[in-house]
């Protein structure tokens, strides 16, 4: 009898999807809000009586309201209300700082897809100038002893192995030289006999 798979529990449960949108959405959101709070700050110094920012999250609130419905300055206090410049130059810095924005996070969300994308296997590959450096002509140059030592060899082995060759083709020729009969050397022929020879025995026929 087999037990059910137990359940794995995430140590991370913010990577679950539906977090990470409502992450996403939520800081959208709020850097849509202080895009638009900052070009109504920098129109107001440059075109206005200075710099203006709401403080509080009630005057925050109704600011951002002022500014949907086409009443710039509305919510804030009376000191800073003075120095809010015209509508024409603070919807026009309203508008840049948010173009400034959507262009950054475009960017930023097109180099985080392409070199810190989660579960891709290029994060932990080299790019090409590091290959490069890595791999090039002049570092295989370099290492070609390493990578091919039988056909790059190094000083100190290219003197072991041509000794080790000298040694090995002596022995060899030695070898051959006592295996093989010397061609100069002639065929002696054998000394004479010293023994004498003896005279034929003469047989005497007898007459009748």
């Amino acid at each position: 009898m087999t037990t059910p798979p137990q359940r794995r529990r995430d140590p991370q449960p913010i990577s679950r999807g539906w977090e990470l949108a409502a992450a996403a959405v939520g800081g959208a959101l709020i850097a849509v809000a202080l895009a638009a709070l900052a070009g109504l700050g920098l129109a107001s110094a440059l075109w206005g009586e200075g710099w203006v920012w709401p403080y509080g999250t009630e005057t925050i609130v109704h600011v951002l309201g002022g500014l949907l419905h086409g009443d710039p300055g509305r919510g804030l206090p009376p000191d800073q209300l003075r120095q809010v410049a015209g509508p024409v130059p603070v919807y026009t810095c309203v508008v840049a700082v948010e173009l400034v924005l959507v262009i950054t996070a475009v960017i930023s969300a097109v180099l985080i897809s392409r070199y810190r994308r989660p579960g891709d296997a290029r994060g932990g590959m080299a790019t090409r100038r590091e290959a490069e450096q890595a791999l090039g002509l002049r570092q295989l140059r370099a290492g070609r002893a390493v990578i091919r030592p039988d056909r790059y060899p190094s000083a100190g082995s290219r003197g072991r192995l041509y000794r080790l060759l000298s040694i090995g083709g002596d022995a060899i020729r030695g070898h051959a030289h006592r295996s093989v009969p010397s061609t100069d050397s002639r065929q002696t022929s054998p000394a004479p006999s010293t023994r004498r020879r003896r005279p034929p025995v003469r047989t005497i026929r007898e007459l009748p």
